[in-house]
């Protein structure tokens, strides 16, 4: 199969209870478009992927000279495309900032942009106007609640504005602070990222890793703390007071779903991970999800692997987690992260993860025919987090998407993602550009962006 003539494909995926007590629901999903967005010369990247109200996709997208062609870009730069529903028309389109780091949207479609050394900048619902500029800083990610209250990073620092751009709130970020989220049902601000440190795991003192996510109110003041366990042999929150929990974990991104629940992913490095316990009391065990060899740690090394959990966004409060590796031929496990990726979910609590994985991914959709398990990818998990819906990868190579979102309009439920980087072996659909960039010797631009689009029927 050509990667240019690539035909429809349906991953049909049967639920079954956890008691085996048949059938439970039938999942179908299928490529409505896949497209590249390339410019020579350039790293173009897709950074953020939002839909809005009425189906029309918004990418925010960093392209160089070249890529204004297909898209209808006024120049390069970041740029904010926003696309027909199936992803294959473009309705308009405008470069908005020198480059985009990330982007948002609002229950009212108003689009929200990560411009970087630029701030944090507010545009129209059709992005072809600025509405407001705060210049915080180097505004690297951005979140707004259903109601325009705004939540972004800037120089680790946490910024909080109201619907009308006043800036209510303020607080400092904590070592790597990595990704933001806004709630205004509780009002809650979240972020999540990691610290490096030194722990004694019983024998020696090692360098490790700990991740945390605090949830604050408007004002910057913290309401909460998931983690950040302390490396004070003396103290109850001791990393290590149970057992051995030296496996290394980054908070990578955080969302408020479709649901309203907090979700947030993780990196760890190891099967002896802090996520085995609650993450207010390291002494208490916690029941994953579970499932086969994909969503277990045994037989791991030191590779990063994914792990991914529902909280509730005012308290912090655990709901489900769930493990997720790929395994060689050999059987041991192997890279999957989501450190450049992202993850949300839809209004049922199905959960959408885009990240960049080595082989061994258990793909239920090969696109293109070609056996290769690794590369770009997009999970689907059911509600409960113990069945795959769907995962299929993006490209052969290093690339990666970066961005993700789904939306359920009129029963249909449709989920966009988009990213860049080394995307040889792209498969293509109903693309708006089907071919990838060449530079002046006449080579493919071997770093692209890219998105596409996916259907639940």
């Amino acid at each position: 199969m050509t990667t240019s003539g690539i035909r429809w494909i349906t991953a049909i995926v049967l639920l079954v209870s956890a008691a085996g007590s048949g059938v439970i629901e039938a999942g179908e999903y299928k490529f409505a478009s896949s497209s590249f967005v390339a410019s020579k010369e350039f790293d173009d990247a897709v950074v953020g992927a939002r839909i809005q109200s009425d189906g029309a996709i918004v990418i925010a997208v960093n392209v160089g000279e070249g890529g204004e062609k297909n898209f209808q870009i006024s120049k390069a730069g970041g740029a904010i495309v926003r696309l027909n529903a199936d992803g294959t028309k473009v309705i308009s389109a405008k470069t908005v900032a020198a480059g985009i780091k990330d982007m948002a949207i609002d229950d009212a479609d108003n689009i929200y942009v990560a411009a970087g050394a630029g701030g944090a900048l507010k545009l129209s619902p059709k992005g072809d106007r600025i509405v407001r500029t705060s210049k915080i800083g180097d505004c690297s990610r951005i979140d707004a609640a259903v109601d325009g209250c705004v939540a972004a990073i800037a120089d680790k620092q946490i910024h909080v504005f109201d619907s009308k751009g006043e800036k209510i709130g303020q607080a400092k970020g904590s070592h790597y602070t990595c990704d933001v989220a806004i709630d205004s049902k509780s009002r809650t601000v979240v972020f999540t990222g990691f610290r490096n440190a030194r722990a004694f795991d019983g024998k020696k003192t090692y360098p490790v890793q700990i991740c945390y996510i605090r949830g604050l109110s408007y004002d910057g003041t913290r309401k909460w703390t998931n983690y950040e366990w302390s490396t004070d042999r003396k103290s109850d929150r001791f990393l290590n007071k149970p057992t051995n929990n030296m496996a290394d974990s980054r908070g990578d991104r955080c969302t408020i779903g479709k649901d309203g629940k907090l979700y947030v992913t993780f990196q760890v490095a190891g099967g002896n991970h802090i996520f085995r316990y609650s993450p207010t009391n390291i002494m208490e065990k916690v029941k994953l999800a579970g499932g086969d060899k994909y969503h277990q740690f045994y037989n791991s090394r030191a590779e990063h692997k994914c792990f991914f959990a529902r909280y509730q966004p005012n308290t912090g409060k655990f709901l489900a987690g769930q493990q997720f590796c790929g395994r060689l031929s050999s059987g041991r496990a192997n890279y999957v992260a989501t450190k450049t990726g992202e993850i949300t979910a839809d209004e049922s609590g199905r959960v959408y993860i885009v990240g960049r994985a080595a082989s061994g991914l258990p793909l239920t959709m090969k696109p293109d025919g070609q056996e290769y398990t690794g590369g770009g990818f997009i999970l689907v998990m059911s509600p409960d987090l113990k069945t795959r819906l769907l995962v299929t990868r993006t490209s052969a190579g290093k690339g990666a998407p970066h961005a993700a979102d789904v939306r359920t309009i009129n029963g249909k439920t449709r989920a966009v993602f988009g990213g860049g980087g080394m995307v040889e072996g792209m498969f293509i659909k109903n693309a708006i550009q089907p071919k990838p960039a060449d530079n002046a010797q006449g080579k493919k631009d071997p770093k692209d962006a890219f998105f596409a689009v996916i259907e639940k029927q």
